[in-house]
């Protein structure tokens, strides 16, 4: 038992930490959440950082890691983050430079959390015979983000109204970044590169759903979610809006009716089918959870969702929103459902996936295969959203 698991069977909650489960200047994001990671406080050091991760912010400008300039970092850096008299970081002022450091840290952490969760066992970085932690460089001047070899680099978004916004306070960013680290310890990468076959876009892909599928481990999130769209998950929301940007843009969709047979060659483009029918399912467990409590019409289960046109959406709000209104946290009830069923589904397929022999087809096959040990009509839905994007 290492110290993390004595500090778990003694019952120490673990370090507290505020996270913004969207970008701050999103409208209703303004307040970051109080989250625990499992790292208890005596075992989490200035900077921050802990036995997985440790964070060095430059005092001067940086250049991005690019092979074979790797981690770590030995030059100058700012002051550290550091806890509170309590052990806990959730003192620090939201404008300091050292709650950059604290939010990327606790964000890092806790995707780590939610997806060892879902995985049933620790994550063990890809990059461990190399290095021991992930370092985290929770600011560079540059407009990307990147997870490389033993690294996380956040850098900051132009906004359209001339400010920079950090990404280390962007947890879509973060998580999608971190995405990629837990795919890679999970099933490594393939012997012809990562350009081979379908892998790239596969990544993509599970890498959105890893933000997404995170974002609703989020307490304040979900309710503000769900409140925005009165029940609504394919109203236009911080849901399905992949990496929230200012001036009303995201990165990607995860709600698109794209087929395998529309998209180009593109990494992301491609990567859209994948992503598109597994939030397909997310929403159908969540109609079908709604219906079965009594908290929707049936007729909600009739509107095909992966079609709607004005008129469905309207019915969908129908269906959703004066119940909503009446019985806001059994619909938050049955969106965890969703997610959690969902979650395990992919958590479940991912380890037995071969990185040389990777292809949208047989990860769709394994993601049904899993399902059906989570739950059959899982299976079901899944079946029929990956065979309608052409995946099987």
């Amino acid at each position: 038992m290492d110290a993390v698991d004595r500090a778990v069977a003694q019952g120490v909650l673990g370090t507290r930490f505020l996270v913004y489960p969207q970008v701050p200047h999103l409208s209703g994001y303004g307040t970051p959440e109080t989250v625990w990671i499992s790292t208890p406080p005596d075992l989490i050091r200035s900077g921050p950082e802990d036995h997985r991760i440790y964070v060095r912010d430059p005092l001067l400008d940086k250049e991005p890691y690019d092979y074979p300039y790797l981690p770590p970092f030995v030059g100058e850096t700012f002051p550290p983050a550091q806890a509170g008299f309590d052990g806990h970081f959730d003192q620090l002022s939201l404008t300091s430079r050292q709650f950059l450091s604290a939010h990327a840290f606790a964000s890092v952490s806790r995707v780590l959390d939610i997806w060892e969760s879902y995985l049933g066992k620790p994550i063990v970085w890809y990059f461990a015979e190399t290095f021991e932690r992930l370092e985290i460089i929770p600011f560079v001047d540059w407009e990307n983000a990147q997870s490389g070899y033993g690294y996380l680099e956040l850098g900051r978004e132009r906004g359209i109204d001339g400010g920079n916004y950090p990404y280390a306070l962007n947890f879509d960013v973060i998580a999608h970044e971190v995405g990629h680290a837990i795919l890679f310890s999970l099933f490594g990468t393939p012997t012809g590169g990562l350009t081979q076959g379908d892998f790239g876009p596969f990544h993509e892909a599970s890498s959105d759903l890893v933000s997404l599928l995170s974002f609703l481990n989020f307490d304040s999130g979900m309710d503000r979610l769900l409140r925005h769209c009165n029940g609504n998950l394919l109203v236009l929301n911080e849901l399905n809006r992949i990496a929230e940007l200012t001036g009303d843009r995201q990165i990607r969709l995860a709600s698109n009716a794209r087929r395998m047979s529309e998209v180009t060659a593109e990494i992301h483009d491609r990567s859209r089918p994948f992503t598109g029918a597994v939030f397909d399912t997310i929403v159908h467990v969540y109609h079908a959870a709604l219906v079965h409590e009594g908290l929707a019409d049936e007729r909600l289960l009739g509107i095909d969702i992966k079609d709607v046109d004005q008129s469905d959406m309207q019915r969908i709000s129908d269906f959703t929103s004066r119940a909503f209104r009446a019985r806001p946290f059994m619909f938050k009830s049955m969106l965890i459902r969703a997610r959690d069923e969902v979650a395990l589904a992919l958590a479940q397929a991912w380890p037995r996936l071969d990185a040389d022999d990777l292809s949208f087809e047989k990860a769709a096959a394994l993601v049904v295969d899993s399902s059906d040990r989570v739950a059959p009509m899982l299976a079901e839905k899944f079946d029929e959203n990956f065979s309608w994007r052409e995946i099987l």
